[in-house]
């Protein structure tokens, strides 16, 4: 998989990219091989060797902020990209990792999003607050992170603070869900505007669903995109359809969404798991296979979306 490193010259950074081989344990977690160590090695060296940016170099910002929630003030951070030779302010994203924390989907879509004038602010919530499913704490949790790092944008002037959209994949696109209730943006933002646009990949909608009824909360209105497979072991090939009735039905709320026939749970990894023990999933077996044609199509549809939606000059 491809890696970036990065040297810093004050608050920005200039990355050097380079090819790294990676496996997975048994347990799914990544861990790097001989040929990852010396690749790591000659980053290094790279590094020292470009301490000038040259023309294939990527300026990049890595910002640190807290969660909005003061009763767990956790430390987070995130790695803002920004189109290059950007004349004037830009749009944005907010990008929220799967509960595996940042992994090659974030930068699958980046240099897309770039190039259509968007500018992407890639968020760590998983390092320093959980390890894996076991120990990661409730989805709310990610609420109050996801709206500070809303915050943390509109402060930069690089960035349109009315034009900010969020993104995510599985837990993300679950956290970015929930932005769009109007109960969780009077909570966390008070009478601030919360995100302009949500592009979602199968957000275990199914809780969401349940969740949302009982609250009496409404949608923002926002424009959102939910992209899913129908053998989404998570529930979604069902449950997204089933939302986007509710929506349409009950509170007059538009959501587009993409399905893709035997596409599975997270079927942008280039790798393949069977029966991993997942407490979401049905049966609390999560199954997952790599799908081109979706991965694809998804990312041309979502870089459209956002485009049209978050008024890209």
């Amino acid at each position: 998989m491809d890696a970036t490193i990065t040297a810093s010259r004050g608050n920005w950074a200039y990355s050097v990219r380079l090819t790294v081989e990676r496996h997975r344990d048994s347990r799914g977690q990544e861990a790097d091989d001989e040929r990852s160590k010396r690749a790591g090695f000659l980053a290094v060296v790279l590094i020292a060797a470009f301490v000038m940016p040259s023309a294939a170099s990527q300026a990049v910002r890595w910002i640190e902020f807290s969660s909005l929630d003061r009763q767990h003030p956790y430390k987070v951070s995130g790695t803002l990209y920004l189109p290059e030779n950007a004349a004037s302010p830009v749009p944005a994203i907010v990008l929220v990792h799967g509960t595996a924390g940042i992994d090659r989907r974030g930068q699958l879509y980046r240099r897309p999003l770039l190039d259509a004038g968007i500018g992407i602010f890639e968020v760590d919530f998983k390092t320093g607050i959980y390890r894996g499913v076991t120990d990661r704490p409730k989805p709310d949790t990610f609420l109050p992170m996801a709206f500070a790092a809303l915050k943390e944008l509109r402060k930069l002037p690089a960035v349109e603070p009315n034009r900010i959209g969020i993104m995510g994949f599985s837990l993300g696109g679950n956290t970015a869900l929930r932005t769009a209730m109007e109960s969780n943006i009077k909570q966390w933002m008070g009478d601030d505007q919360g995100f302009a646009a949500f592009a979602l990949f199968y957000p275990v909608c199914d809780h969401f669903t349940k969740e949302f009824e009982k609250s009496g909360s409404k949608l923002t209105g926002g424009p959102m995109i939910i992209f899913f497979g129908t053998e989404d072991s998570y529930g979604d090939g069902k449950a997204v359809p089933e939302l986007k009735s509710l929506l349409a039905t009950k509170y007059g709320f538009h959501v587009t969404t993409v399905e893709y026939p035997g596409a599975t749970h997270g079927f942008q990894l280039e790798w393949a798991r069977n029966d991993v023990v997942r407490p979401a999933a049905k049966g609390m077996k999560a199954h997952i296979k790599w799908d081109p044609e979706a991965t694809s199509d998804s990312v041309t549809k979502v870089a459209a979306f956002l485009r049209e939606n978050l008024a890209v000059k």
